[in-house]
């Protein structure tokens, strides 16, 4: 498994034009999920952008775009897309108009994968590199089902003599847990994740590390009822979560 992920990791940096070494940088890491969000579907979106998608174009410049593009002049929706020079962890996509200009964009607010798919449907990105087919990209911007996380017996006596529940959000109290942060892998709910955004609050409330993505999550209570029966193996979790306690939200 070590080996594959090592694999993976390098076949990304060496298809992105970084530096192949055992250490990823945290500029690299960050710049590659940038890319190839969501976190959570990073590696899948790498290999349909960057590994079989005809339209993508590698490090071409803005100049050379627009000459690769030339070509196909008469083709309006022909388009090719490349890593942004300017602009690091960002898309650039060059395509052909209907009154046969040459323009580039880069998408904001959006992956690359769900703009190519709104650029297909409004007729702008049709044919990739000027080919006829066009690789269909509606599965990949489809919702992940939420990831359940089983609370066990140990974590459920533990915090029954703490008073609390395992799945209560330890910030506020209030509300159960329901989305966890990436790569960290704490817990929190939806709101204070939110208020800590919105307070200009730098990365995880709890370790502070750089949040690359998000997920959502539902946390299944432990139900002592049913502790003699066989259950899922329960998924990991950080054991520091409630280490260190956030800042006031």
């Amino acid at each position: 498994m070590f080996k594959t992920k090592a694999h993976h990791r390098s076949a990304v940096n060496i298809g992105l034009g970084l530096k192949d070494t055992e250490y990823t940088p945290p500029l690299n890491l960050h710049i590659t999920g940038l890319l190839f969000q969501p976190w959570t579907s990073l590696l899948r979106n790498w290999q349909i952008l960057a590994v079989t998608h005809p339209g993508y174009v590698a490090f071409l410049t803005y100049d050379e775009v627009k000459a690769r593009l030339h070509k196909y002049i008469n083709k309006p929706g022909s388009y090719v897309f490349r890593l942004s020079c300017t602009r690091l962890g960002q898309w650039a996509i060059g395509y052909v108009t209907g009154d046969g200009d040459i323009l580039q964009t880069i998408p904001q607010n959006k992956s690359l994968c769900q703009a190519l798919l709104d650029g297909y449907r409004e007729g702008f990105y049709l044919f990739p590199d000027g080919r006829n087919v066009n690789p269909d990209l509606s599965w990949a911007v489809q919702p992940t089902p939420e990831d359940h996380i089983k609370v066990t017996q140990e974590q459920y006596e533990l915090y029954c003599e703490m008073g609390s529940t395992f799945q209560l959000c330890k910030i506020c109290a209030e509300n159960d847990k329901d989305v966890r942060i990436e790569p960290c892998g704490h817990l929190l709910c939806t709101p204070c994740l939110t208020s800590w955004q919105d307070s200009e609050g730098q990365g995880c409330p709890f370790c502070r590390a750089e949040i690359k993505g998000t997920e959502q999550i539902v946390v299944d209570p432990f139900d002592p009822k049913r502790q003699h029966k066989a259950g899922s193996a329960p998924a990991s979790f950080n054991e520091d979560e409630d280490d260190e306690v956030a800042d006031t939200l």
